[in-house]
C-alpha cells in the first residue's frame, strides 16, 4: 500500500511555490520537534509530580497501618505487664505473650533502671543488660507522658540486627514509673512490598523522622542509608516547613538534580519521601527528542535537497518527495497537515492506523470533513478533528503559534492525545499519540490510594469523605435538618477467634467471601467500605423510612449468616450491625460513625448477630461499664477481690465431698458488686485472664490446707480456655501450691464449645491426661449437651438450679433429672444438683439416685476464715439422707 504524503502537482507546479512550502515545512516540522519536546518534558514532570506524590500516599497509608499495628501489640504486652508482674516474671511474660508478627522482629522489658529483663532474642532466658543509655529508654525516663516512641536506626544489642524500636512506658500500681517494653520493626518491611514496583532504576523512598535522621529506605536505587542525619540538607528544611511538598534538589552523592516529594504521616513525627532522578524523568522525552531532531535534520536536509532539485528538476523532486514520505511513515506518532482549506496534503501510516481509516483513505486522503464525518460513524474524534468555526478567520498573527491539546477516550478503550498546532497561514498540524499505557498507570496507581487491597472496596479515608457528602446535604430548603442518610457499623462475630485457629489465609478468604455477600445485599446508592481489620460499615443514602433500615440490617445479617465452606472448613458467621441515623444521632461524619459504634457496642454486650439503633441512653452505658471495668482493673491489682466457697453435699453419707469457689467483689463505695456485673465485663476486656489465674491459684492454695478427701472446684470462662496456655498455666499452678491434680475440678460451661469445639476439646483431654477432673456446670441450658457428653468423657454433670426449682411442684422436671442422672450414670460420671434449697428438694434427688447437691439448704458462699470452722461443726449437723 502506498501512501501518497505531497500532491506532486501542485508542489512543482511552479518553482517559487516550491520553495515557500519547503520552508514552510522545515519550519513546521522544527516547530513541531521543539513544542513536542517542550511538552514531553512538561508532561514527564507533571507525571513524575504526579507519581511521586501518589506512592507517597500509599506509603503513608502502608506505614500508617504498620504503626498501628506495633502499637496495638505494645499496648497489649503492656497491658499484660502490668497486671502479671507482681506474680510472674519477666520472661515468663514474653514466653507466654503472642505479639510476634511478621512486623515485630523483637519483643522486649526494660525495668526502671533500664535494665533489660526479657527479650526474645538471642538466649534464653536473655541476659541482663544495661540499655540505660538507649534513647528510647531515656525519653520515658525524662517524660511523664504515656507516648508512643520511635527511635532512630540502631543495632540491637541482643538481636544483633538492625532495627527501629518502638517503645512505651509501664507502671506499677501506684503509678510510678516501672520500665519500658520494646517491639523491634524491621526497617526493610516498611519499604519491601516497593521494591517490587517498578519506579524506575533511580527511584528511591525512605521513611524519615521529623529530626532528619532516615528511619527506612529502599527501592531500585537503594535510597538513602539507615540512620542518614539529613539535617542541613533541602529535604529537612522541607520538613521543619511542615508542609507536604514536591521540590528539586541535588544528590550529594551523584551531583545530579532529583524530583523528591516528602509527605507527613499523620499523627506521627514521621515524614515519607519519594525521590527520583531527574534524568530518569527526562530519559523518554530526551530520547523522543534525539529521534525527531534526527529525522528533522534528516527531513531539513531532504526538503532543502528536494526543494534546490524542484527548482531544477520535476523527477528530483519527485525523489526527494519520496523520501519524505518513507521517513514520516515510520514515525511512533501519528501526524496530519491540513492547508486552509482543508485539504490533506500530508497523512502518515500511523495515523490512519490510530484512525482507523480504511485504505482507500489512505491511499487517497479525502478533505478534512469527509474524514470527519467518516470517523463520527465509526465513533471516533468529530469534535476534534474540525478546528472551531472561524477558527480559520482567526489564525495566529505572523511569528505566533496557537497549539490545542485535547485527550479522547475511544470505544476499544484506547486513549489518544491530539495536539492541534496552527500556522501563520491557517493551515494546522494534527499530531495524534496513543497514551493509554500513562492513563492506565495513573487509574492505578489512584485506585490503589482508595481501595481497600484484600476486598476491593472503598477504604476508610473514601468512606469518612462519602459520609462527610452526603452529610453536608442533610438539611432541607427551611433549614430544618431531615433524616437522610444513616450509617450501618457492621463487625463479624468471633472473627479472631477463626484468624488465630484457622489461619490469617482462611481469615482473608472470609473477609473476601462478607464483602462479596454484603455489596450483593445493599443498593446502588449506598457506600459499602471496609474500616480495617473484621469492620465494614455502609453509608445508606438517601433514607426511606426506620423500617427500611431494619429490614436492610436484617438482611445483612441473614446474608452473612449463611454457611460457607473455604478450603475444606465449614464456618457459620454471624455479623453484629449498630445503627446512626443523621442527622438526629450526629452531625458531622466522626459523631455519626461514633454513635454507630456505641449502638455496635450495645449489640455485643447483649446478643451478638443482630442489629440496635443508637439511643443517647447507650452513652450512659457505656460509661458505666467503663467505670466498672476501670474499678475491677484497680481491684485486681490492688488485690481486693476474694473468693467464698460453697459446700458440695454427698447425698448418701451427708458429708463435704468438696466446694466451689465463686469470685466476689466488695467494692469500697458501692459494696458487693454481683459476678453477673462484672464477669461478662471482664471477658470482654480481656481481664478475665489474670482474674482466672489468681482464682485458680488462690483457691488451690486455700484447698491444700482441707482435708485430702476435699476437693476444690474453679469454673472457666470461654475466654480462658481459649488461651494457649491455659494447660501449661493450671500445672504450673497445682506444681507452685503442692495440690494434688486429682483434687482439681474445673467447671465449664456448654457455651465454651461455639467457637471452636475440636480445639476445646483438645484442651480438655490434656488436662484430663493430666489427672485433673472436668465437670459441664449448668448442663442442660444449652442446645447441644448430649453431642458434647458423646465428644468428651465428663467426670461430673451439674443439673442447673431451673431444673431442681420445679422438682417441689411435682412437675415433669423429675423426669428429666431422673433421666441426665441415669445417663449420667451410664456414662460413668458423677452428677451435681445445683440450687438446693428445701428438704423435699433434697429428698427427691437422693431418691432419683442424683451424687450430690448443693444450695442454700446446707450453706451459702463463705469467705475463707469460715471454711475451717464449718468443716468441724458438720458433722454435728443433720440433714435427711
Amino acid at each position: 500500500m502506498t501512501l501518497p504524503i505531497l500532491q506532486l502537482p501542485k508542489l512543482i507546479a511552479e518553482r517559487r511555490s516550491s520553495a515557500i512550502l519547503g520552508v514552510v515545512i522545515i519550519a513546521m516540522l522544527w516547530a513541531g520537534i521543539a513544542w513536542k519536546y517542550y511538552e514531553g518534558v512538561r508532561a514527564d514532570e507533571r507525571e513524575a509530580e504526579r507519581t511521586n506524590q501518589n506512592f507517597a500516599m500509599v506509603f503513608e497509608e502502608n506505614v500508617l497501618r504498620s504503626i498501628g499495628e506495633i502499637d496495638k501489640a505494645l499496648l497489649y504486652m503492656r497491658r499484660s505487664i502490668e497486671t502479671r508482674k507482681d506474680s510472674t516474671d519477666f520472661h515468663t511474660i514474653v514466653a507466654t505473650t503472642d505479639v510476634l508478627s511478621e512486623i515485630i522482629v523483637q519483643v522486649a522489658i526494660i525495668d526502671a533502671k533500664g535494665i533489660m529483663r526479657a527479650s526474645n532474642a538471642g538466649p534464653q532466658p536473655a541476659p541482663p543488660t544495661d540499655l540505660s543509655d538507649r534513647e528510647h529508654y531515656r525519653i520515658h525516663v525524662d517524660s511523664p507522658d504515656d507516648v508512643l516512641f520511635i527511635s532512630r536506626p540502631l543495632v540491637g544489642r541482643i538481636s544483633g540486627k538492625w532495627s527501629v524500636q518502638f517503645t512505651r512506658r509501664f507502671l506499677n500500681t501506684d503509678g510510678s514509673f516501672a520500665g519500658v517494653v520494646v517491639a523491634s520493626l524491621d526497617p526493610a518491611h516498611l519499604t519491601q512490598f516497593y521494591d517490587k514496583i517498578d519506579l524506575g532504576p533511580s527511584a528511591s523512598i525512605s521513611l524519615i523522622g521529623s529530626d532528619g535522621v532516615v528511619r527506612s529506605s529502599g527501592g531500585r536505587s537503594g535510597g538513602l542509608g539507615l540512620g542518614t542525619d539529613l539535617r542541613g540538607t533541602r529535604v529537612h528544611d522541607a520538613i521543619a516547613a511542615g508542609t507536604n511538598t514536591t521540590f528539586d534538589m541535588i544528590d550529594p552523592e551523584s551531583d545530579g538534580p532529583r524530583l523528591v516529594t516528602i509527605r507527613k504521616v499523620r499523627g506521627h513525627p514521621l515524614w515519607v519521601s519519594v525521590g527520583v532522578d531527574k534524568a530518569d524523568i527526562y530519559k523518554s522525552a530526551i530520547s523522543t527528542l534525539q529521534l525527531h531532531v534526527t529525522v528533522g535534520l534528516l527531513l531539513t536536509v531532504l526538503i532543502l535537497v528536494a526543494v534546490n532539485r524542484i527548482l531544477r528538476s520535476e523527477a528530483r523532486a519527485v525523489q526527494k518527495s519520496e523520501q519524505l514520505r518513507l521517513t514520516l511513515e515510520h514515525m511512533s506518532q501519528g501526524i496530519m497537515l491540513v492547508t486552509r482549506s482543508h485539504e490533506i496534503p500530508v497523512i502518515n501510516r500511523r495515523c490512519a492506523e490510530l484512525l482507523d481509516l480504511p485504505p482507500e483513505c489512505s491511499e487517497h486522503p479525502p478533505r478534512l470533513d469527509e474524514l470527519a464525518e467518516r470517523t463520527t460513524r465509526r465513533g471516533k474524534l468529530r469534535d476534534v478533528l474540525l478546528p472551531a468555526r472561524g477558527s480559520a478567520d482567526q489564525a495566529p498573527t505572523a511569528g505566533q503559534r496557537r497549539v490545542t491539546v485535547c485527550e479522547r477516550i475511544l470505544p476499544d478503550g484506547t486513549v489518544l492525545e491530539l495536539r492541534t498546532a496552527h500556522l501563520d497561514d491557517g493551515t494546522f498540524i494534527h499530531t495524534l499519540t496513543d497514551i493509554t499505557q500513562r492513563w492506565q498507570a495513573e487509574a492505578r496507581v489512584a485506585r490503589l490510594a482508595a481501595e481497600d487491597p484484600l476486598t476491593g472496596l472503598p477504604n476508610r479515608r473514601v468512606f469518612h469523605s462519602a459520609l462527610e457528602q452526603v452529610g453536608r446535604g442533610s438539611t432541607g430548603g427551611d433549614g430544618v435538618p431531615v433524616p437522610d442518610h444513616a450509617v450501618l457499623f457492621l463487625d463479624l462475630d468471633r472473627f479472631k477467634v477463626i484468624n488465630d485457629t484457622l489461619g490469617h489465609r482462611i481469615g482473608d478468604r472470609l473477609l473476601q467471601e462478607s464483602a462479596r455477600r454484603l455489596r450483593g445485599a445493599i443498593r446502588d446508592t449506598d457506600v459499602l467500605a471496609r474500616l480495617g481489620g473484621d469492620e465494614f460499615a455502609v453509608v445508606v443514602s438517601p433514607v426511606e423510612s426506620r423500617d427500611a433500615l431494619e429490614a436492610l440490617a436484617d438482611r445483612l445479617v441473614e446474608t452473612i449468616a449463611k454457611p460457607c465452606d473455604i478450603d475444606g472448613h465449614h464456618i457459620c458467621p454471624s455479623v453484629s450491625i449498630g445503627i446512626a441515623v443523621g442527622p438526629q444521632d450526629g452531625h458531622g461524619a466522626d459523631d455519626l460513625l461514633m454513635a454507630a459504634d456505641l449502638a455496635l457496642y450495645a449489640v455485643k454486650a447483649e446478643c451478638r448477630g443482630t442489629h440496635k439503633f443508637y439511643h443517647p441512653s447507650m452513652n450512659k452505658e457505656v460509661s458505666d461499664r467503663r467505670h466498672v471495668e476501670m474499678d475491677l482493673r484497680e481491684a485486681i491489682a490492688r488485690d481486693r477481690l476474694e473468693l467464698h466457697y460453697q459446700p458440695l453435699v454427698d447425698l448418701k453419707s451427708g458429708a463435704i465431698t468438696g466446694f466451689e469457689a465463686l469470685t466476689r467483689w466488695r467494692h469500697p463505695d458501692n459494696g458487693m458488686v454481683p459476678p453477673n456485673v462484672f464477669i461478662p465485663v471482664a471477658e470482654d476486656s480481656g481481664l478475665i485472664l489474670p482474674l482466672g489465674e489468681w482464682a485458680l491459684a488462690e483457691a488451690c492454695r486455700q484447698a491444700v490446707r482441707w482435708p485430702e478427701r476435699v476437693k476444690i472446684a474453679v469454673n472457666l470462662s470461654p475466654v480462658q480456655l481459649s488461651a494457649p496456655n491455659l494447660v501449661d498455666m493450671v500445672e504450673r499452678t497445682l506444681a507452685a501450691t503442692g495440690l494434688a491434680p486429682a483434687r482439681l475440678e474445673l467447671e465449664i460451661t456448654e457455651r465454651v464449645f461455639l467457637d471452636d469445639s475440636e480445639k476445646t476439646l483438645r484442651t480438655l483431654r490434656r488436662l484430663k491426661q493430666a489427672g485433673i477432673r472436668i465437670a459441664m456446670d449448668d448442663f442442660g441450658t444449652g442446645y447441644s449437651s448430649l453431642s458434647y457428653l458423646r465428644s468428651f468423657p465428663f467426670d461430673k454433670i451439674k443439673i442447673d438450679r431451673s431444673f431442681v426449682m420445679d422438682l417441689d411442684d411435682g412437675s415433669d422436671r423429675m423426669a428429666i433429672v431422673q433421666a441426665v442422672v441415669q445417663m449420667a450414670r451410664a456414662l460413668g460420671m458423677t452428677t451435681t444438683a445445683e440450687g438446693v434449697e428445701t428438704p423435699h428438694q433434697q429428698e427427691v434427688l437422693a431418691a432419683l439416685g442424683c451424687d450430690e447437691a448443693q444450695g442454700y439448704l446446707f450453706s451459702r458462699a463463705l469467705p475463707i476464715d469460715e471454711i475451717v470452722g464449718l468443716l468441724a461443726d458438720w458433722p454435728k449437723r443433720r440433714f435427711v439422707a
